[in-house]
Formats: structure tokens, sequence, C-alpha cells
């Protein structure tokens, strides 16, 4: 890692939205169908009593989400690429990493040996260099539709497909990893996240940082509540927003939005324009979303995906899945 980069050199984080995103009438209780072709059966519901306790204080829940949040900075060393800052909670004590897939396909870039790349999972507040991590799982379907916006400064998305999971393999200081990592669960299931619902956001920005990322960035987090709800297709609930919060900027993609329970109910994803975090909305796709996309393309949800041995199941996607992923970016970056 390179300590000294100013926070003008990192352009990663958050994908303004240029295409339409359906937007859920979010007023009702049960969601109204929408009139671009979806079906009249078609309802997302609030998920009711969700959990058998009471709803947990939310300066505890900010305690434990700091605990898991991580900052992802990757750093090039040469001029193929530009240096990253982006966010992830660890999901499952193993070291398990959920994160967005543009930040996560820098780290799946710096396991090529063809791409001079170093990558680094931070931790604590100012972020501190712990820990190399590797891809466990990217939608080959996100990568396919983007990876040609790799040097884009602010390229453009709704974030449909746009998660990756990560699993930390190895302490920097070359120590074992410890036994049990802090972390918080997701819940995934349809309706968790709605309209009215109070949230916690949590993040590493580096937008508005003044200095230098590497040296200087903090964690933050802020509460406050689901304001709209929008869907990719057919009325679920895909896609949360936040308005008027400090998470709204750039190095916050990947970063939790927790609910009332300490769940993890979505991931910080996307920003609406504006000079100002106070002028822009910030939207996360839903764990519900990602649990469905996983079933849908894996035929397999989370806990799944995340049984068994996550790092020999990291180092098989490396070996298996990553070359043609990888291939893509270099030949792309190639043809530049």
């Amino acid at each position: 890692m390179e300590e000294g980069v100013a926070v003008e050199d990192i352009e990663i984080g958050l994908e303004p939205t240029n295409e339409p995103i359906e937007e859920i009438s979010s007023g009702m209780q049960n969601v109204a169908e929408q009139s671009q072709g979806i079906a009249a059966d078609t309802r997302a519901y609030r998920v009711e009593s969700p959990y058998d306790v009471p709803p947990l204080a939310f300066p505890d829940i900010n305690v434990a989400t700091r605990a898991a949040l991580v900052n992802i900075f990757c750093t090039p060393h040469d001029g193929t690429l530009r240096p990253i800052s982006g966010s992830g909670v660890i999901v499952d004590s193993r070291g398990v990493i959920l994160t967005n897939a543009h930040v996560a396909q820098y780290v799946l870039l710096s396991q090529d040996p063809r791409i001079n790349l170093t990558c680094t999972i931070r931790t604590g507040s100012p972020a501190r260099a712990a820990y190399g991590a590797e891809v466990l799982y990217v939608p080959e379907a996100w990568i396919n539709e983007h990876y040609a916006d790799i040097n884009i400064t602010r390229p453009l998305g709704t974030g449909e497909h746009d998660y990756a999971f990560l699993a930390i393999v190895k302490a920097l200081s070359g120590s074992a990893l410890p036994p049990s990592f802090p972390s918080i669960s997701i819940d995934a299931r349809e309706g968790a996240a709605f309209f009215g619902d109070s949230v916690l956001a949590a993040s590493y920005p580096a937008e508005f940082t003044g200095g230098s990322v590497s040296a200087n960035l903090h964690a933050v987090s802020s509460v406050s509540k689901i304001d709209n709800l929008y869907t990719f297709r057919d009325g679920s609930v895909d896609v949360i927003s936040i308005g008027s919060v400090i998470e709204a900027q750039s190095g916050s993609s990947g970063g939790a939005i927790v609910n009332a329970w300490g769940k993890l109910v979505g991931v910080i994803t996307t920003t609406s324009e504006g000079a100002t975090t106070g002028e822009r909305t910030l939207r996360g796709i839903t764990t519900s979303y990602v649990e469905r996309d996983l079933l849908e393309t894996l035929g397999i949800g989370h806990a799944s995906l995340l049984s068994g041995d996550v790092m020999k199941n990291a180092s098989t996607f490396g070996e298996i899945r990553a070359p043609a992923l990888t291939q893509k970016y270099v030949e792309y970056l190639a043809g530049q």
C-alpha cells in the first residue's frame, strides 16, 4: 500500500444512475403494481413482526456495525488503472465480506499476475491495512456488462447484479488469522427493508476527506429512514433509498445498511447527483435482491454459497472462474 495518495486520485465508489429504476409506490403497506408490465398479483409486502425480540438501541448497532465494517483499498503500480477505495461489511465470522462488484472487480484483477495491482482490507478508524482477500463470488452478468467501464471516472449504472463476496485469506502481519471476525448477519427475506424503516448506514466515504485517503480515512455512520423503494422488475424491493446522509459520497460503495435489529438489509451501491451529501439520495441494493439473484444465477442462496471451507471455495473460484472474467479486462486494457 502506498501512503500519501490524495483523495482526488481516488475515483471509485457510488455510481450515479443513468437508467430508470422503476419506482415502487411506497406509501402503502402493500406496494401497488406499476403500469409497465408488472402482473396485477405482483406485490411487495413488509415483513410483519420480523423478529421475536425487541429492536436494539442504535448506539449498540453502530458499535457492532463498525466492528464488521472494512475499507477495501487498491493501489496500482503502473499507469494501467487508478487507485480506488471502497467499503465492505463482514457477514460471516470466518471473514467473508459482502461488497459491490464494482469494488470487488479490483480484487479480482489483483489476483492476476498480469495486473500490477495490490488490494488490502483495512479496518479501524482511521483505516489501517490488516488483511488480504480473494474473490469468493462476483456475478458474471455484472462483469460482462461493465468491464469496459474500468477506467471511466464516474461510471453509470443502476446497481443491478452489483454485489460480490470476498474471503479474507491472510493477515498482512504474517500472523495467523483471528479465530473469529466481528460480523453482521444477513436478513435476506423479501420485505425485510421497507418504506419508513429506521436504518443505520455505515461506510468509509472518501470524497470529502480533504487529504490523504491512505492515511486519514475514517468510518462514518448515521441513522435515517428508508424514504423510497425501487424495483428492477416484477415489483420486488430491489433498491432502497435514504436521503441526506453523509455516506452519500465516493468510497461508500459496499457499505452497510443495517436495520433496528442489527441485521444487514442493504448494501450501499449508488447515489444521485449533487454538490453536497445533503443534496443527494443514497441508494442500496437489498439483501433480498442479492439472495434472489444468487438463486436465479447459481441455484443457491447466500447460506449455501458461504457453507463449507470459504477459503478453499475462494481458491476454486480463482482457479476455475476468475481467469475468463479477468481476461475480458486484460484484452480491453491492452486495446486502449
